[in-house]
């Protein structure tokens, strides 16, 4: 069953991919990436707690800070 569903979300893929280049994407920046290196730092994504022990409290409040804006933005809260 899982050969099946993982057929199918390949095949899915192939046809997102080939949309995308109908439409004028660049094949060469459709390759798959790891999911690591598509992670960046500005994209503000919560991580491991132990690496936050370590900051000072001017710190925390400022990453807090970036984070509530990024989500009122996402959510269209003014």
């Amino acid at each position: 069953m899982m050969l099946l569903h993982e057929h199918a979300i390949e095949q899915k893929i192939q046809e997102m991919k080939f949309s995308a280049i109908l439409h004028g994407a660049d094949p060469k920046e459709l390759e798959d990436k790891k999911m690591s290196d598509v992670r960046k730092k500005n994209d503000l994504l919560f991580g491991d707690p132990k690496d936050y022990e370590s900051m000072d409290e001017k710190t925390k409040k400022e990453l807090s800070d970036k984070m509530k804006a990024k989500f009122m933005k996402w959510a269209k809260v003014k």
